[in-house]
């Protein structure tokens, strides 16, 4: 039976697949967002954090492992 821990796990690990797979470059740049200018990056805000089309492959590639990990979450229960 799930439980909602599961349930909630599921579905916030298939989201943070989804949004790396819809819109990877998106992901890159909340990922830096916590960043301040200290970091050694410079630019306009927004400019330096676009992925290039090979780097945005590869993070819709790596979405794919939370969307397994989340339909394994799922079929535990029935395993």
């Amino acid at each position: 039976m799930y439980g909602p821990r599961e349930i909630l796990a599921a579905v916030l690990t298939f989201a943070i697949g989804l949004a790396l797979i819809v819109a990877p470059n998106t992901v890159a740049r909340l990922q830096f967002f916590a960043h301040g200018p200290t970091t050694g990056r410079h630019g306009e805000y927004g400019d330096d954090r676009v992925l290039t089309e090979k780097q945005a492959w590869i993070a819709r590639a790596i979405g794919l492992v939370p969307i397994a990990v989340a339909g394994y979450i799922l079929a535990v229960p029935v395993l």
